[in-house]
């Protein structure tokens, strides 16, 4: 019995490979350029013919030529959404990542579409439907803020040849929708607003906080910090022989720690008026800070307010305010007859409002609003760039300003 063959696995000479894929098209694997980790990017092409085949390779070369790379992916817009996300939220505020994260719901409709087919009508279907269903102008402007900057990164990334943000505009008659002032009836009542009767112990509780998130609604208010710039003042930034607020530092809610103002403009002095310079004196000594310029203004138990207990103690601000106490919510929740109280709040505001507040009674009282501007900490307001430059002596004359717009209401007369 002979014995049996060896077969020979090597490819003889000059063998051609296969031009043809299991399917019967034509198939070709080229390179598009190497990842961040020095791995090849390798993209199979297919065609009906040696031809279809041949020119779908020479348009996808010219699209790499002008910076594009198509890849399985890490094509879509949601992978490049996403991967903005990770890299620009860090240092950002909550407020502006709840901005952003609302912007990208919109968005929403271009997650599964490949961003190098993505033309700029894609966007303006989104912002047209935005305008038609009433949506604010700053809305839809940072809609097209967020995509601008997802764009950005994919074309510089080299996923997508435009960037079809960057002549998408808002409608002009887009309603502006502007965060509101308080009332001069709600000024009064934050002025006049004294702990309620209390029958159980967590009226009792709220009595205790009521002067706290008091003096700290008065102070943006007043002198219109941002409320993570209040939770972090302490009494070394507080001068109260110049009465002059020194904003240095915010506390970032995310983090949970202290950081620096939101932007360079942020680092400011602001003058407080007399008025509530004379209650900071009392807050002080009441608190033993007198010889404490490194303990906090505001704090419970020495600890920072941090974002969850903030609002709870302006829950416990607007109810005090609405004359609602603790037991009259569990009377008015309980299945019982007869008259229940109203847990309707009469007044319902945000602190972002005081500091809007505080901008809006800065310019009625006349000071300029390049000084509005500084002494908000703003950066770029374009509400104040046909104005004056900021100087010292703006700055004297809004303290001599606000001094006379900014008191205690007076006591109404007794009948």
């Amino acid at each position: 019995m002979s014995a049996p063959q060896k077969v020979n696995s090597k490819k003889k000479p000059g063998r051609k490979k296969k031009t043809t894929h299991s399917s019967g098209m034509y198939r070709k694997r080229i390179t598009l350029g190497h990842s961040a980790d020095g791995k090849p990017i390798v993209k199979a092409v297919y065609g009906k013919t040696k031809e279809e085949l041949e020119n779908k390779i020479a348009a996808l070369r010219v699209e790499r030529g002008m910076g594009a790379v198509v890849t399985n992916d890490k094509s879509t817009w949601e992978y490049w959404a996403d991967t903005w996300k990770g890299l620009a939220y860090a240092p950002m505020g909550k407020s502006t990542k709840d901005m952003y994260n609302a912007a990208l719901k919109h968005l929403a409709p271009l997650n599964n579409l490949k961003v190098s087919k993505l033309t700029s009508a894609d966007l303006n279907m989104i912002t047209a439907k935005m305008y038609a269903d009433g949506l604010s102008k700053r809305t839809i402007k940072s809609v097209i803020s967020a995509a601008r900057q997802v764009c950005k990164l994919a074309r510089k990334n080299h996923a997508m040849m435009l960037n079809i943000a960057e002549d998408v505009k808002p409608e002009k008659d887009a309603p502006v929708k502007e965060v509101a002032a308080i009332t001069p009836a709600e000024e009064k009542a934050l002025w006049d607003v004294r702990p309620l009767p209390y029958k159980g112990v967590a009226d009792k509780k709220r009595a205790e906080r009521l002067p706290l998130i008091k003096m700290m609604a008065l102070m943006q208010l007043c002198c219109g910090p941002r409320r993570e710039e209040v939770v972090m003042l302490r009494w070394k930034n507080i001068n109260l022989k110049s009465n002059t607020l020194t904003i240095e530092s915010a506390y970032d809610y995310k983090g949970k720690k202290e950081k620096g103002p939101k932007s360079i403009s942020g680092y400011r002095d602001i003058p407080i008026p007399t008025s509530y310079a004379s209650m900071l004196k009392d807050w002080q000594i009441k608190n033993n800070a007198v010889n404490q310029p490194l303990q906090l203004v505001f704090s419970i138990d020495g600890k920072v307010i941090t974002e969850h207990v903030f609002s709870s103690l302006m829950d416990v601000l607007l109810d005090a305010m609405s004359n609602i106490t603790v037991c009259d919510r569990i009377s008015a929740g309980r299945k019982t007859k007869g008259i229940k109280p109203n847990v309707i709040r009469k007044y319902r505001f945000t602190s972002h409002q005081l500091r809007h507040t505080f901008a809006t009674n800065a310019v009625a009282s006349g000071v300029d609003v390049r000084t509005v501007q500084y002494l908000m900490g703003h950066s770029k307001p374009d509400m104040t760039m046909h104005y004056t430059h900021f100087s010292q002596s703006s700055w004297d004359e809004a303290r001599e300003k606000l001094n006379k717009h900014i008191a205690p209401p007076e006591p109404a007369e007794a009948k």
